[in-house]
């Protein structure tokens, strides 16, 4: 089996620390290989690793054109940009967020994703009790280049819950 793909499923296991080290031992194998650095960068995110998965992320984006760096903004930021999405939803979309409560996490907790939530997650809705969808905002981060782009990513994920 491929290293970047048993860290991949590693890492949706929530075995965060084995899947760190899967990737690194993937990125050491295949220093090459945009994705294998794209998903340690992802790994050392959830393990808190911040300034080595901003470097992961850089040279995934030098070794690929397509996937440029992710686009980061400071929590307060990010909930501006919720609101901003959420005003420009069709009416109907709006009427369905109503009876939700948004809120923000960085990230799944590692016990989410042990309950089968992909940790690359844009969102995940919880229903029992009160009706809540929890937006991600890291991941959101991660597959945006601009400020627009991540305005736009909120906005689908507000309009699909």
């Amino acid at each position: 089996m491929d290293l970047v793909q048993r860290a991949r499923e590693i890492y949706c296991e929530g075995r965060m620390h084995d899947a760190l080290e899967t990737a690194q031992a993937a990125c050491d194998r295949a220093p090459k290989d945009p994705e294998a650095w794209r998903l340690l960068a992802r790994v050392s995110r959830h393990v808190g690793l911040t300034a080595a998965s901003d470097d992961a992320f850089r040279r995934a984006a030098a070794l690929s054109s397509g996937r440029p760096l992710p686009f980061r903004v400071s929590q307060d930021r990010f909930q501006e940009l919720i609101r901003e999405a959420r005003e420009a939803l069709s009416p109907e979309a709006q009427r369905r967020l109503e009876r939700i409560s948004v809120r923000v996490q960085p990230m799944p907790t590692v016990e989410e994703v042990r309950s089968g939530l992909d940790p690359d997650a844009l969102s995940g809705r919880r229903r029992q009790g009160q009706d809540v969808l929890t937006v991600y905002q890291v991941n959101h981060e991660n597959r945006s280049a601009s400020e627009r782009a991540l305005r736009t990513l909120i906005g689908r994920s507000l309009a699909r819950a």
